[in-house]
């Protein structure tokens, strides 16, 4: 179940990938395309003559990030709420992985992709001799893929079990 916490998470995790600026500009594209949507304090970055309005491009990392995504006041949690689709919509386009990763949560499909890609990397930096630091990292990620896949696969058993 995809919520504001999971939404507010994943947004964090993206930041790390791609700066707010390149977030905010995204988002706010998404959010501009959306076809209904609710009235927030969300303005044009990019102009129709081509030019980029950079107070309206802070203004929106500034609520995005700074103001919405902490989710303490009613009026908080409102224009976060309303903002999901677009954060979504944004990350399906930018962040494939990271947006099947939120959206498809813990189905065994997911997780065994996850598992191929992870060991296979795994696989990958030891054939061409990586140094060992990422060979670790990834058998790490790899590691964690498969006990990932474990519980997934044993919660979903046992609910089938009984």
């Amino acid at each position: 179940m995809i919520n504001s916490s999971t939404v507010r998470s994943a947004l964090t995790t993206w930041s790390r990938d791609i700066t707010q600026e390149q977030a905010t500009l995204f988002i706010t594209d998404a959010y501009l395309r959306l076809p209904s949507r609710t009235e927030i304090a969300i303005h044009r970055i990019s102009l129709d003559d081509g030019s980029i309005d950079f107070s309206a491009w802070r203004k929106n990392r500034v609520n995005i990030f700074h103001r919405w995504r902490k989710y303490e006041t009613r009026e908080q949690r409102e224009k976060f709420d309303a903002l999901i689709p677009a954060i979504l919509s944004a990350m399906e386009k930018h962040s494939p992985g990271l947006h099947k990763r939120i959206t498809a949560g813990n189905s065994i499909e997911y997780l065994v992709s996850r598992l191929l890609k992870e060991s296979t990397d795994a696989v990958n930096a030891s054939l061409l001799g990586a140094p060992l630091l990422d060979f670790e990292r990834e058998c790490d990620e790899a590691e964690s893929a498969i006990n990932a896949l474990r519980h997934a696969y044993r919660q979903q058993y046992q609910r089938h079990d009984h």
